[in-house]
């Protein structure tokens, strides 16, 4: 019975992420296409070669793209940390199910597997995020050096990519790589936006955009728009800042639990803990414990994102 109720928040789970993700797909398309207000900014390929046809991507290669890319955030020694890693979840995941729930070790590394790839990848991705985030003010701050000494915005993409030794280098010169083969801008930003669909880049390629199509004063407008990210970061580490003591305050309480079940009780009074752990009539008040924790971390998760 418990393991076909894991089954089905499992379930429920997967089927939430894929809608959220559905939906901020669509968000990310709207902005950068569907939604435009000015007609001239769509992703037109007005060039004798078809780009698109070119460029169009099955389901496998789309699939192996997003692996290239995985083992691309993983660093060197991507297949032995990736080995290391499924081996060390699934011996913790085998051990917890085991202990906490009775499963056996196939249906320990059915849930543990699935979860393990879920919560590695999105650690990966909030990483790159991040480390796009930090690094990009950089590359602001040199294309506008490159625009102020008379460049066009082609030449300081490219002396981007071979100027920084980042993550946001390499991503900046498979840019120019790209315009130099022909492509246009558009559909080179929308690539460069489904790499790192961070709200700052997504920003700064729809004003690029905008320059581009009705022209402007590059160099101005790249000035403010590193003005205006530079105080959007500036909000959000002032609002960690602010929210930190009550965080940490959360997560102390949420670790109380389980330190007391799992450390304390265990030495202190092993009958009592035998009794939860494996009696039938003590195993309720366990699931009522990771239950009501789960809740209230829910809670507390949703009421930190909704801190502004």
């Amino acid at each position: 019975m418990i393991a076909n109720a894991i089954y089905c928040i499992f379930i429920a789970f997967g089927i939430y992420i894929f809608f959220t993700q559905s939906r901020l797909k669509k968000r990310r398309e709207s902005m950068l296409r569907d939604n435009n207000a000015l007609p001239e900014t769509k992703f037109l390929e007005n060039r004798v070669v078809d780009m698109e046809a070119l460029t169009e991507t099955t389901f496998l290669q789309r699939v192996k793209r997003n692996i290239d890319n995985t083992f691309e955030d993983i660093g060197s020694l991507a297949v032995l940390k990736v080995t290391v890693f499924y081996l060390v979840t699934s011996a913790a995941g085998v051990y917890i199910l085991q202990t906490l729930f009775h499963f056996n070790i196939l249906t320990s590394l059915l849930i543990t597997i699935p979860a393990a790839t879920f919560f590695g990848l999105r650690f990966l991705r909030i990483r790159t995020q991040k480390a796009f985030e930090t690094n990009f003010p950089d590359a602001l701050n040199m294309i506008a050096s490159s625009v102020s000494a008379g460049e066009s915005l082609l030449h300081a993409i490219v002396f981007v990519g071979d100027s920084l030794d980042n993550i946001v280098g390499k991503e900046f010169k498979r840019m120019g790589e790209r315009l130099n083969m022909g492509e246009s801008t558009d559909a080179v930003f929308r690539k460069a936006c489904l790499r790192f669909p961070t709200p700052m880049f997504q920003f700064f390629v729809i004003t690029m955009r905008v320059n581009v199509n009705r022209g402007g004063q590059l160099r101005e407008v790249i000035a403010r728009l590193n003005r205006v990210l530079f105080d959007a970061r500036s909000i959000e580490k002032k609002k960690l800042s602010m929210t930190a003591e009550a965080r940490m305050s959360s997560y102390i309480v949420c670790a109380i639990p389980f330190i007391f079940l799992f450390g304390v009780m265990q030495f202190i009074s092993p009958e009592n803990y035998d009794f939860v752990m494996n009696h039938p009539d003590g195993r309720p008040l366990l699931y009522y414990v990771l239950i009501s924790e789960a809740i209230g971390m829910t809670i507390i998760m949703l009421l930190m994102r909704s801190v502004k």
